[in-house]
């Protein structure tokens, strides 16, 4: 797929983002890796990762401290201060379980993200819809669930660690 093409596909299924949200696009990058882009608005950060190796759309939302997304995870963790930014994936943990977005692959091949001419336009469409549908909070600026997702990381972190004899 032509870099121009994806970032096409991005910037209208994420589109919403700048209309309904107030975002501005900071970056958009194609890498031999995937696809990046960021934004922010004047509260919130968002990085939406395309992982083509994995298969898989990671989407990060933080609370802008001074206008900036900092990427504070490791040292909050070590250091006891609250993240300030969170996966989907944890989002949707708290809200709904039993919702999360897996990689493409784990959906089958019967699934519309196999379809030969549109399969990454909907894979890309679906995650934006559960952007959507479980973060509309965050990215409006609510972070109440900020102070729940920290402990559900650092709970999961300490389990990890212990797991794994760390």
């Amino acid at each position: 797929m032509k870099k121009t093409e994806l970032k096409r596909i991005f910037e209208e299924s994420f589109g919403f983002l700048i209309t309904d949200y107030g975002f501005i696009l900071v970056s958009s990058k194609s890498e031999s890796w995937g696809y990046k882009l960021v934004a922010k608005n004047a509260t919130t950060g968002i990085e939406i990762i395309d992982e083509f190796r994995e298969a898989y759309i990671e989407i990060i939302l933080y609370r802008l401290v001074g206008g900036e997304i900092i990427n504070n995870v490791n040292d909050a963790i070590r250091n006891g201060e609250p993240i300030l930014g969170f996966g989907l994936g944890w989002v949707i943990k708290l809200k709904n379980p039993d919702d999360q977005i897996k990689p493409v692959y784990e959906y089958g091949l019967k699934s519309p993200f196999y379809d030969e001419n549109n399969g990454r336009k909907n894979y890309t469409e679906f995650v934006a819809s559960k952007l959507k549908e479980y973060a509309s909070d965050i990215i409006s600026g609510d972070f109440s669930s900020f102070p729940t997702l920290d402990t559900m990381v650092k709970e999961y972190w300490k389990e990890y660690q212990k797991s794994h004899g760390k």
